[in-house]
């Protein structure tokens, strides 16, 4: 009520008016105030449906309250099997994510004959809905439901009843899959590169590639410092690692050079 108060409040004041920016900024924090409670809502009613489902089921084995799920619907729904014999009754539960059957418990049970048996789970996330015709002879309807490792055909002799659960399950597929496809976008953007950027500059491997060069130019320089004569030192192989120059063969040096600076030709 104060949002629509506020919104036909601002529609019949002036943009120039002085009180026309207080008021939109008014009428949009209401309409955030409303539809947060809205939404708080539905998930409270939602969270009743589910404990009222959870306490229909014999047994804890089937976990109903799980976060994210929502209710969507119920109601019975005969299962036509795969051999000629009769259609039975089942109890379905519509879930945001599953599709639960379930049968009644016996009536003379002492304690559980209100309640139902889960049978089968099935998940909507590899679900594909078709209707199938022809099979009804007008009266009812048939669907078909194909998961990753079952099929179920559903008939109801209720034309609208069997329309409103395909419009369902469609419905709940098709938000399944969209809710997927978002998240699966969301986390490709968020993942890391698997090689990192040529132009970092303070990357371990460049600092001990950098390091190692200057110990192999200090080892060198050090070695035509100290090569006067052509034995190497004791324990040292005829060979040496790096290639040093003999006394004839140095270069000589220029008088006219004054330089503090030495040049090394390697």
């Amino acid at each position: 009520r104060y949002k629509h108060f506020l919104r036909d409040l601002t529609e019949n004041t002036g943009p120039d008016n002085p009180e026309f920016q207080q008021l939109s900024k008014a009428v949009k924090v209401i309409s955030e105030v409303a539809q947060r409670i809205q939404d708080n809502a539905r998930s409270h009613e939602n969270h009743l449906q589910l404990r009222r489902v959870q306490k229909q089921l014999k047994g804890r084995k089937t976990r109903i309250l799980t976060p994210g799920r929502w209710y969507i619907r119920e109601g019975w729904l005969k299962t036509v099997p795969t051999k000629g014999t009769e259609a039975k009754p089942k109890m379905f539960y519509l879930f945001s994510d599953i599709l639960l059957q379930a049968k009644p418990c016996s009536p003379i049970h002492p304690t559980h004959g209100d309640k139902f048996v889960c049978q089968q789970v099935y998940p909507l996330k590899e679900c594909t809905v078709d209707k199938v015709f022809g099979h009804t002879k007008s009266q009812g309807g048939l669907i078909s439901l194909t998961f990753a490792r079952a099929k179920l055909l559903l008939m109801s002799d209720d034309q609208g009843d069997i329309n409103d659960w395909y419009r369902s399950l469609c419905m709940a597929i098709g938000q399944l899959k969209s809710k997927n496809t978002v998240v699966h976008k969301r986390d490709e953007l968020c993942r890391k590169p698997i090689r990192s950027k040529p132009d970092c500059q303070n990357t371990p491997e460049l600092q001990t590639r950098g390091i190692k060069r200057i110990m192999m130019l200090d080892e060198e320089v050090r070695g035509h410092s100290e090569g006067h004569s052509s034995i190497p030192p004791t324990g040292e192989s005829g060979h040496s690692a790096t290639k040093r120059l003999k006394p004839n063969e140095a270069p000589a040096e220029k008088p006219q050079e004054s330089s503090g600076s030495s040049c090394v030709i390697l």
